[in-house]
């Protein structure tokens, strides 16, 4: 009995085809801002990736227990969970600086990134020329990013892949793509990715909420505690499971929620929500926006 082939691979020799691809990058609060000589901020930490880039002056930080000095053009840069703070311009002079936080859920290019650890990356480096001038851009754009008009986000957008094209080449540049600055074992990390499929697996199958996919039931799949999973997940990647499975509904929710044909009930089942008030008041927590009025912004 003959095989039907899908069209085009009939009589094909040879095929090379890539993995799809899927992410969200996200920007968070990125600002410029101008201080006096007395001006400091407390130590503190937050989920997100920062590149914090000194523009006038110099700017003394603490990062890790260690301390860093920022001259002009001089960027570092914080991967989440880093306990850090400013003391500002060890010149007792006024400092200007532009800070960005982003996230990217794509967890080959996290794992690389957590393996950065926090990093100055001077102004006279030449490898890291790109994520300067990206930021640049970046800021020159800030003062468009209000405006609305179609060709501002455009820009604005263009300029963002940029960023996150110049931070992939640095991590194979400086380290060669793979985790060097990770304590974790060979054995933790293929634990991690495993956790990874689990999750992805767990989700395309039932497209459940985050309540009804046990990380408990999928540690004891895996052989090991629920604790050791979330730490050993947390330390390769900078999240917990749960935060990425949350990652995955969220950028489902999202992508469902665009299709003006599905009411918001409709999408509130496919994701596994008991009912719509269920679904909207968890699409409001991760949000800060109702779905209907992320519905409205895309529109």
């Amino acid at each position: 009995m003959r095989n039907h082939l899908p069209v085009g691979r009939e009589n094909s020799i040879n095929e090379l085809m890539t993995p799809d691809l899927q992410f969200a990058f996200q920007i968070v609060a990125a600002h410029k801002r101008a201080v006096n000589a007395q001006w400091s901020y407390p130590e503190h930490h937050h989920t997100m990736f920062e590149l914090n880039m000194v523009l006038e002056g110099d700017q003394t930080m603490i990062a890790d227990s260690t301390k860093f000095v920022q001259q002009v053009g001089d960027i570092l840069f914080i991967p989440p969970g880093v306990l850090h703070s400013s003391s500002g311009s060890t010149s007792q002079m006024a400092m200007t600086y532009f800070c960005l936080h982003f996230d990217i859920d794509d967890l080959t290019l996290r794992r690389s990134l957590m393996g950065m650890h926090t990093t100055l990356l001077p102004a006279s480096n030449p490898s890291t020329a790109a994520i300067r001038s990206t930021l640049e851009r970046l800021l020159q754009r800030l003062q468009y990013a209000q405006t609305g008009l179609h060709l501002d986000k455009l820009a604005f957008l263009s300029d963002t892949f940029l960023m996150l094209s110049a931070l992939t080449n640095w991590t194979i540049e400086e380290g060669s793509g793979e985790v060097h600055g990770i304590d974790a074992s060979e054995n933790e990390v293929s634990l991690a990715a495993s956790i990874e499929r689990e999750l992805r697996s767990a989700y395309a199958a039932n497209r459940s909420s985050e309540d009804r996919i046990s990380i408990e039931k999928l540690a004891s799949r895996l052989g090991y505690s629920p604790s050791y999973c979330n730490r050993v997940f947390q330390r390769v990647y900078g999240m917990t499971p749960r935060q990425y499975l949350t990652g995955l509904i969220v950028r489902q929710a999202k992508l469902l929620l665009i299709n003006s044909e599905l009411t918001i009930e409709d999408i509130a089942y496919q994701l596994g929500y008991r009912d719509i008030s269920q679904f909207s008041k968890q699409f409001k927590r991760w949000m800060n926006l109702s779905p209907a009025a992320f519905r409205k912004l895309t529109k």
